[in-house]
Order: C-alpha cells, then structure tokens, then sequence
C-alpha cells in the first residue's frame, strides 16, 4: 500500500513539473505570459495636447488593463484609466497651459489585471513638446480719412491686422500708444474673424502707434509688427507706367489715385538734356491717361503730380518718352534660333530689352510697329509689345511660313504638314485650320487679303498624279473657311505655278512658275482674258526662290515696285521689280536677300557677304552705295506711327 501511495506521488510531481501556468486567473500563473507587450508612446504632432500609449496584448483571458501616470517626480496615480482587455491603445489629454508653465516628464506604467491578479508592470515616459508661441499679427495699415465734405472735422482712423490662422487662437490684444508717450491702452477682441477698428478719437498732427498682441489657448503671447499713421496728408505718388509714341503724341498712361481728397494731376515734361522743366499741363480730371504733343525722333522725360485738396503733393517716377523708331535683332542666325533684342535708335534714352532663351527666327514688325512677331524653334510664333511686355508663345504645328493682313491682327501659314493655318494675333485662341492636304495634294505659302469687308486667301495647292512627285501646282483664292473656292492658273504638264503675291490694291499677282521666272497677272481674273505676262530682265527670265520662314516677293507699300532675290552660282542676287519702269527689273545687290519695305523708296536687306542688315534707296541709282544699318546678321526697323 505505501509503494502505491509513492508512486502516485511520484506521478503527480513530474506532472506539476510540465504544467505551464498560464491562467491569469491562477496566483499561481506566471505574470509574465499576460504581461503587456512593446509598449509605445507618441504625441499628437498636431494638437500637442494628446498623449497615445500603444501595445500588443499578450496571454489568454483577463479583465482588462490598469495604467497609471507620474509627472515629473510626483506621486504616482493609481488607476488614471481602466480598459477593456481588447483595447491596445489610450490616449492622455494634456493641459497645455499646465505643459506651457511646467514642462516636466510624463511616465505611465501600465499592467493588466484579472480578478486580484495582476501581470508585471511595464512603464515607458516621454517629455511633452512644449507648444511654441502663436504666430505674430502684423498690423498691415493705419490710415484714416477727411470728411469728405468738411475735411477737418469727423476724421476716422482705422486700423488693419492680419487675420490668424491659428487652431488655437484665442484672442487678439490691440495695443495703442501715441507718439512719445509711455501710456499704452489695450483693447480685446475673441473673435478670429475680427480683423480691423475704427476710431474718431485720434490727433491726426501725430504718430498713433497700434500693436496687435496674440494670445492663444495656451495662454502665450506673440507680439507683432507695430505700424502707424502718416501724419501729413500726402497724398500716395501714382506709378507713371508707359508712355507710346502715335501719330504725333505720346500717351502716358498711370496708375489710378483712389484718395477720398484728390484735386489734379499736375504732369510736367522734362529736358533729357539740362533735367529742366519745358513746360507743365493740367488735367483736372480723375483719369489714368493724357495726350502730349510730340514730333517724330524727340526725347524727353515725364513725372506725374498728385495734387490733393490739402494742396499736398507727391511725385511720380520719371518715366522716358522717345518718338524714335526702335528696332529688333537677332544676333545669331543658328538653326536653333536666338535671343531676340528690341533697342531704341534715340541718341540719348538707352533702352533695351532683351528675350532670352526664345530660340528666335526673323522677327518682324506688326500692327504698325505695336508688336513684334518671330518663329520659334517647335511652335507657330512668339508675339511681344514693342516695350518688352506681353509676351507670349503661340503653339501649335511649327510654321514654315507666315503672311500678315494689312492691320497685322490676323495672318495665315503653311505648317510642316503642309496645312493652311488661320490665326488672330491679339486672341489666345489656336490656330484654325483653314486646308487640310491629301495624299496627292499639299497647300502651300499662303497670302491673306480683305475684299469686299471680307477676308480671303490666295495660295498654291500641288496636286500629284502619283506618290512621286509629279504632278501640277496652280494658284486659288477662298475665304479664310476655304468656302467660294476659285481657281485663277491652269498648269499643264507638271506645269508648278507658286509663291503668289498679291499688291497692297489687289490689282496685280506675282507669282512663279517653278524652274521657268517671274509672272504677273492682273486680278481679279477674267475668264479667257487672264492678261498674263512674263516679267524679265531685259528679256532674261529671273526666278525668285522659296525661302523658308522670311517669304520672298515683297510688293511696295505704293503698289508699285516688288523685291525679290534669286540664287545662282552660289550667290544671292538682289533686284526690284518697276511696274512700269523700263527695264521691269534693276539689279540692286550682289549677295543680297532677305529683302523688306521701311517705306515706298526704301529697303533692308541682308548682305551675305559682310553678315550685317543694310538700307537702300531704290529710287535711286542702283550704283548708290547701300548704307549700313546693323552689325546684327538680322535687324528690322519699327515703321513709323
């Protein structure tokens, strides 16, 4: 009986060894299998004022958890949250203002408990960020205002601040002292939304100082920028921005004065010379412009006075006025393209502005001298006013080639597929497609014109028999919808009729007949009686040859010469066409192209061989020597308002 009583014994020993003690609630189980793990803390990066423990529980069942919480070396509270036992995180609100005044550490133990059980204690601490100060509130304007009537009397003052974007405004303190004093009087306001005060107890005669002190939930404080009111009456100086010479004036155009007490504008012109005054005019008015009398290729300069009802006064900044003509360049003619530079001719006003980076090809005057037009590497054109200002790319299909109307507000082009472009120069609206080419045809190098108060179009369409280039080119008008197409040449045989020019009257086309010389033709066609000629030189046909980006054929202002070049034996050579001269057609230069009108009896060109822009006389002798104009290898002159 007793070896039975052993070995039972025995039996329960070695099992009481094996047995794991894993109920929480057991005194006998071991803590440490329901203790809670990887305890994390963290704040709130946003508000601060929140205080997230996070951590995995561990074990089988139990109640729940237990946390406590010490601050700095206090006492430790018991039980400052009891929790779920499937709840892993809490979060601890934080009196900032209590952070604010004393920044110590938090620590937090946190254990679980089941029944009277309780598993080890885990603790972690963090020391809270302190919330930094508001943000400082500026005081952005003290201004105050006559009667409008009375102006001495019933004078208010008001105050601006900015306005706090602050989660944790709480109020704004607005401080006030006078000039010399060391009394400062306060007022509150608590709404955020308030952003100004006004006042009729003031002393205009003195500096009213205001503060705008902020206060926010935690009790902190931020001063910002002091401003005060100006104690006299000037009135604000208004910013003389552009002066344009037209048609024998210049245009000042200024900022508007938006002063209660405005009386005049006193506007006086300047000697560029001396710095004297030549004389003064007065507006009365309340206006943003004024007219100046003014002959071409004068200088001078402008100031504007601002003239209130005090007879206080300011002075504008003194702007330059040039009625000399401007011209743009190019210093570089890469395949790429260049900077383009608009400078003024004037011997003494130095004006310059230079558009870098643009990739630049021919740029040329337009509406009258108002604008600048060039080709751009990748797009239709840049477009910029004659001061610099404006500027704008027109994308789109990059154009090969491009024709203006008579005002230069719209214009058409051939794209790189061979499609004809409508464009509005002042619109920001795309270029419309006019024609679209088929496989067998192509449009090219288009001219516009006005008839009738209607827009048309005159340009060549290549038709091919094949997909190998033969086939006949003949010259169409339309409207700028392609609508009431009319066909005025009739080629024959690979016959190629291109580059039509049509005169400034529309009476007369230019035209080539590719591989063959110059034409001419009158407009408007009549059926059967087409009245076409060659135009030669001294019976020797001339043809003129495509030139991509700067159209070849140029028809005078007067309608009655054109300039074209041709190319031959590697050499340029330069002529001007005489509608009724005898000969038709006079050699003008040698290794010249690129040829336009300044006015009726004059021309630019570009000299190849000495890489430089050039004027002529074509009225002349053609022995007259060309006179230099640009070092640049591509310059153009403003026309003449």
């Amino acid at each position: 009986m007793k070896k039975i009583i052993l070995l039972c014994f025995l039996a329960i020993s070695c099992e009481d060894e094996k047995r794991v003690w894993d109920n929480p609630y057991d005194p006998r189980s071991d803590r440490s299998l329901w203790t809670p793990d990887s305890l994390k803390i963290n704040q709130n990066p946003l508000s601060l004022d929140e205080i997230e423990l996070s951590w995995l529980r561990k074990g089988r069942d139990f109640d729940g958890y237990i946390i406590e919480r010490k601050i700095g070396s206090g006492d430790w509270q018991d039980s400052v949250a009891i929790l779920w036992d499937s709840i892993y995180n809490w979060i601890d609100t934080l009196d900032l203002k209590e952070v604010v005044k004393n920044p110590e550490e938090y620590s937090y133990r946190l254990y679980a408990y089941a029944d009277s059980n309780i598993s080890n204690k885990v603790g972690i601490s963090i020391k809270p960020n302190v919330p930094g100060p508001p943000q400082p509130i500026d005081v952005i304007a003290v201004d105050y205002l006559p009667n409008e009537i009375t102006f001495a009397q019933d004078k208010i003052l008001t105050v601006k601040w900015e306005k706090s974007l602050e989660g944790s405004f709480n109020k704004y303190h607005l401080n006030h002292t006078i000039e010399n004093s060391s009394d400062t009087s306060i007022i509150t306001f608590d709404d955020v939304n308030t952003a100004s005060w006004d006042t009729n107890e003031f002393d205009p005669k003195k500096q009213h100082w205001y503060w705008i002190e902020m206060e926010d939930s935690t009790g902190q404080k931020t001063k910002g920028n002091a401003k005060a009111n100006l104690i006299n009456k000037v009135p604000p100086a208004v910013q003389l921005d552009s002066i344009t010479y037209s048609a024998g004036f210049f245009e000042l155009k200024w900022s508007a004065v938006t002063i209660e007490d405005f009386d005049q504008y006193i506007i006086q012109k300047i000697d560029i010379s001396s710095g004297g005054i030549i004389n003064t005019f007065i507006d009365l008015k309340e206006t943003e412009s004024a007219q100046a009398i003014a002959n071409r290729d004068e200088e001078h300069q402008y100031q504007i006075i601002t003239i209130d009802r005090w007879a206080d006064s300011s002075f504008s900044n003194i702007q330059s006025a040039s009625s000399y003509q401007r011209i743009v360049t190019v210093d570089n003619m890469a395949e790429t393209g260049d900077d383009i530079t608009i400078a003024n001719l004037g011997p003494n006003l130095s004006f310059k502005h230079v558009l870098s980076q643009v990739n630049a090809y021919f740029p040329i005057w337009i509406q009258g001298g108002n604008k600048v037009f060039s080709f751009y590497d990748g797009g239709v054109g840049l477009v910029v006013n004659e001061d610099g200002s404006n500027f704008k790319k027109i994308t789109g299909v990059e154009a090969l080639d491009i024709a203006f109307d008579l005002t230069g507000l719209s214009a058409v082009f051939t794209g790189e597929d061979h499609n004809i472009y409508y464009l509005s120069i002042n619109s920001n609206d795309a270029p419309n497609l006019i024609a679209t080419h088929t496989n067998n045809e192509w449009y090219s190098d288009p001219e516009i014109f006005l008839k009738d108060q209607k827009q048309y179009i005159l340009y060549s369409k290549r038709k091919y028999q094949s997909n190998n280039n033969i086939g006949v080119e003949d010259i169409y008008t339309s409207d700028v919808d392609n609508n009431g197409i009319l066909k005025l040449t009739n080629a024959q045989n690979q016959e190629k009729f291109i580059m039509p020019r049509m005169s400034p009257d529309q009476s007369k086309i230019l035209y080539v007949k590719e591989k063959d010389g110059l034409y001419i033709m009158d407009y408007p066609v009549v059926q059967g009686n087409e009245n076409i000629k060659s135009v030669t030189e001294n019976g020797e046909k001339l043809v003129p040859v495509y030139s991509k980006y700067f159209r070849n054929i140029r028809w005078s202002p007067d309608n009655k010469r054109a300039i074209f070049w041709t190319y031959k034996n590697s050499t340029y050579f330069l002529y001007v066409f005489e509608l009724d001269g005898d000969p038709e057609i006079k050699l003008l230069e040698v290794g010249g192209r690129y040829a336009d009108w300044i006015d009726s009896n004059t021309i630019i060109f570009r000299s190849e061989p000495s890489n430089a822009m050039f004027t002529k006389n074509v009225s002349s002798s053609t022995n007259t020597d060309p006179t230099p104009f640009s070092v640049s290898p591509w310059a153009q002159l403003q026309p003449r308002k």
